[in-house]
């Protein structure tokens, strides 16, 4: 997938006429595969599955892996290999990637840019846009809805 690609095919689901978060949700999960380089069709080890779930639980804090390998009963190094191994995704990508998607679900409700970037843990409206832009290839400014 090129990058011309992905951030058409978020401009679209921002513009969806009826349900803008699911059309967004589907075109996260289709770059995340794109980025991971493959499809999974089992579900993650429990473990991860437990790390994932602490992270959506915990995401307004800071999230380490130390703390993620505790909730799973596994060691930090052990807990991040398995991590790769089962998502094809770094833990620290993971979770920006859930920082991403709570900014674009805070900005598609009407809420300011700073405001998104705060709600999803980012510094700084700025802080977003360039990671937005790195991941997307353009500014979450140039999202503007409808």
């Amino acid at each position: 997938m090129e990058t011309w690609k992905a951030s058409h095919l978020i401009e679209e689901a921002f513009e969806h006429p009826i349900d803008p978060r699911g059309a967004l949700r589907e075109v996260g999960i289709e770059i995340c595969n794109w980025i991971a380089g493959h499809s999974r069709t089992t579900e993650p080890d429990r473990r991860v599955r437990q790390i994932i779930q602490w992270a959506h639980a915990n995401l307004d804090g800071a999230l380490g892996m130390s703390e993620a390998a505790s909730c799973a009963g596994l060691s930090p190094s052990r807990a991040s290999h398995l991590f790769v191994e089962e998502t094809g995704l770094p833990f620290r990508h993971y979770v920006l990637w859930l920082r991403l998607i709570r900014a674009v679900d805070v900005y598609s409700k009407g809420q300011s840019l700073t405001e998104a970037a705060h709600e999803a843990g980012f510094a700084d409206s700025a802080h977003l846009s360039r990671t937005f832009k790195r991941m997307f290839g353009l500014p979450a400014a140039s999202l503007q809805l409808s």
